[in-house]
């Protein structure tokens, strides 16, 4: 849905390339019916009473911080760390079955917080959220009320999945005693996450020496204590093929080969899972303009805006035994335009009508993932073939291609990556104008607080250019109270910084939180390819396919040029500090600075266009505050009230949010909230008027979980707005009301 209140180009990219910094406006209710996955899946390691969630983005984030420690509703505040992604969407995933509890996951990039990662239970739990190994992952452990997740997460865990670790090494190398040794000691430790996959793996470990009571015990002991999840299923049928060889007459002890029957520990298992939606989205409004400088009087708008229903569905098949893993998936979704209504303008005091209505069609589609993923244990190989999303080893985001990874001992891993670049998830084809391949190598033990990679990375354009050419280093840090992630891309080819990030965060014994994060980045991403922007064949009016179509009027030297002058320099700094008030209430302050510079501009040439200098932005400052509180009025309704100050190049806009969750019933959940903003223009450079705008927007959102998996959802709200627009001699006043309208409807299978 198009947003009501523009700041202007300009101001709009400084604002995107703010890492951290909050919207400064109002924005729809719902997020744009073509969007993009913010989740990409979720993991359980379930010990006991205890079970740990890791959930992987699509994107790079910062956890900010975490509340409540107990209730039927988690929010973890998030940080993107890189500009424009996936701000104000939705997403959900599907839950896992290893924790039955869990209602729902969903991100929320249009929360009054900031962008949160939600999930919702069917009954009080208690929680502890830390940053994961990658800046991808967010680590939640869930435990029942009456335990500390702490101990999910304690000393002999670490410990233990060293043990782990090391007999995983001893199984590859063909020392299966030593294994057993290893994990021996590992069981003997007191309870703690790596448990299952110490019991499990003795269990497969002493199986395939022909151990099969031994492996029976395991397996046993393991059903046991964790009698329901993924692994659950996996040990059952491992004890059911046990079982199934013995009873066969004339059989040995040895572990037979699979054969397709479901019986055999080596067969392969198969299973589905996946999501489908539709959603509804319609914006319609009523404007009025009054025009001071003319005699014609006000004129009135009525129009649709929006009018689409978004279905998308995500699908994964998986299948596998103890020693070889296939995923193959599939996500995207297709936008159906019913077309706007018609939009009839009136002018009171003339004579003129004008009517206008848009075609109907126009259906858009998008693909955010389709690939076949495979992975074999023994050889530590891993391969992925399609498309998908990689924020790593010099990969930036989606792409169509390939990676294999190898893990050649539990500290070092090797990766070969090479494809296209995705610019879209509305390119639903391979781009091929622009391959890249890349090497890179992790660095550290999975339970190593330290992860380091190193990478190369190299993209070409047509027409013989360098793309980009880059080596950089990623390397993160991960304790319990404190966690760091630093990463640096420089550009062989232009001798340039392309991306610098710094990230700290930090939490103190009394609960409180302080993250900082430092940016420096070329904007957008510096390529050869950036020498098109502003460029156009002005012979035929169309722009240049690609670089090759400048070749004619530039030679190459200067179309490497014209690259570094079409690309912004963007600094930031951010600051976010949250502290609980009590444990019904948490305090959230942040700050963020962004210095933006400008490009030159470039002469006409005999075929393309002067393109004209960009000014620099400058210092522009953004400050933030949020109060969170949770079980104030009834048990496990959360209360957010947000306030916002934006001192940007262009306008000054200060802004309130109030959102609020109440549970009506463990099925039904009730969302309204109330969102103003104003903005003060300033006068341009040129000496315009900035003019003024103000806009009010309620909502109210209705969520239902008739079953399982499954979930329903409606929006309705308002928009109100005023603003004064400088026609070249004075102020217009134009006024808009309206309102907008989402509904739709999640299953999970």
């Amino acid at each position: 849905m198009q947003k009501k209140l523009e700041l202007g180009a300009a101001a709009t990219t400084s604002i995107l390339l703010a890492v951290g910094a909050a919207s400064v406006i109002p924005s729809p209710a719902f997020g744009q019916t073509v969007g993009d996955r913010a989740l990409s899946d979720v993991k359980v390691d379930s010990a006991g009473t205890c079970a740990t969630m890791t959930v992987t983005l699509n994107l790079r984030v910062q956890v900010l911080s975490s509340f409540p420690e107990m209730g039927r509703e988690l929010h973890v505040r998030v940080q993107p760390l890189d500009p424009g992604q996936v701000r104000g969407l939705r997403d959900a995933l599907r839950t896992p079955t290893a924790i039955p509890e869990l209602r729902s996951i969903e991100y929320e990039g249009d929360n009054a917080a900031g962008p949160t990662l939600s999930l919702f239970f069917t009954r009080d739990m208690r929680f502890e959220v830390s940053a994961g190994k990658q800046p991808q992952q967010i680590v939640i452990q869930v435990a029942d009320p009456s335990v500390d997740p702490a101990k999910c997460s304690s000393a002999e865990a670490g410990e233990a999945g060293h043990l782990v670790a090391d007999a995983e090494q001893a199984i590859a190398d063909g020392n299966p005693d030593r294994a057993i040794a290893l994990l021996t000691t590992a069981q003997a430790l007191p309870e703690n996450a790596a448990m299952p996959r110490i019991i499990e793996l003795l269990g497969v470990t002493r199986e395939r020496k022909g151990q099969n009571a031994q492996a029976r015990a395991q397996y046993q002991d393991y059903l046991r204590r964790y009698p329901s999840g993924e692994g659950a299923d996996r040990v059952r049928q491992r004890l059911a093929a046990l079982d199934a060889a013995e009873a066969a007459p004339g059989t040995s002890h040895q572990l037979r080969e699979a054969s397709g029957g479901t019986g055999s520990a080596k067969a392969w298992k198969w299973g589905a899972r996946g999501s489908f939606s539709q959603f509804y989205f319609r914006d319609q409004g009523r404007t009025s303009t009054l025009n001071t400088s003319s005699t014609l009087g006000t004129e009135i708008d009525n129009s649709v805006n929006v009018n689409q229903l978004l279905t998308a569905a995500d699908l994964t098949v998986t299948g596998g035994n103890d020693k070889s893993q296939i995923q193959i998936r599939g996500a995207g979704s297709w936008t159906k335009n019913f077309g706007t209504s018609r939009s009839i303008t009136t002018i009171n005091e003339g004579t003129e009508t004008r009517t206008y209505a848009s075609r109907p069609g126009g259906s858009i589609s998008a693909l955010t993932a389709l690939y076949l993923d495979y992975s074999q244990r023994d050889m530590g190989l891993q391969m992925r073939v399609g498309r998908q999303t990689r924020n790593s080893g010099g990969v930036l985001g989606r792409f169509d291609g390939g990676l294999v990874s190898w893990q050649a001992n539990p500290k070092l891993r090797f990766n070969v990556v090479g494809g296209f670049p995705v610019l879209s998830s509305r390119q639903t084809w391979v781009l091929k104008e622009r391959p890249f391949y890349g090497l890179s190598v992790d660095l550290g033990n999975k339970r190593s607080p330290w992860q380091t990679t190193l990478y190369w990375f190299d993209q070409h354009a047509k027409g013989g250019f360098v793309d980009r050419r880059s080596v950089g280093i990623e390397t993160r840090f991960v304790r319990k109270s404190f966690n760091a992630f630093a990463l640096l891309d420089y550009d062989v080819k232009f001798n340039a910084v392309n991306l610098a990030l710094m990230t700290f965060n930090y939490s103190f014994p009394d609960g409180a939180n302080l993250a900082l994060t430092a940016d420096y980045r070329k904007s957008p991403l510096l390529t050869t390819t950036n020498a098109l922007i502003g460029q156009f064949d002005t012979a035929n009016n169309i722009a240049f396919a690609d670089l090759r179509g400048l070749q004619p009027f530039f030679t190459d030297a200067q179309i490497y040029q014209l690259a570094k002058d079409r690309t912004l320099t963007s600094k930031s700094l951010t600051a976010t500090y949250t502290r609980p008030i009590t444990k019904k209430l948490q305090l959230a302050t942040d700050f963020s600075m962004t210095d933006t510079g400008g490009t030159p501009g470039t002469p006409a040439t005999s075929g393309t266009p002067a393109v004209g200098v960009l000014t620099a932005m400058g210092k522009e400052y953004f400050y933030g505050a949020q109060l969170i509180g949770s079980d104030l009025l009834m048990a496990n309704d959360i209360y957010i009230i947000s306030g916002r100050f934006a001192d940007t190049a262009t306008a000054k806009v200060y802004t309130v949010d109030f959102n609020a969750r109440v549970p009506i019933t463990n099925k039904f959940r009730l969302s309204p909230r109330v969102r103003y903003g104003y903005r003060d223009g300033k006068v341009s450079p040129t000496g315009v008027p900035g003019g003024t705008y103000s806009q009010l927007q309620p909502t109210l959102r209705l969520n239902y979980y008739p079953l399982k998996h499954s979930e329903i959802e409606v929006e309705f709200g308002g928009n109100f707005s005023k603003q004064t627009v400088w026609n070249g001699t004075a102020f217009d006043k134009v006024r808009e009301s309206g309102w907008v309208l989402s509904g739709g409807y999640r299953l999970d299978f």
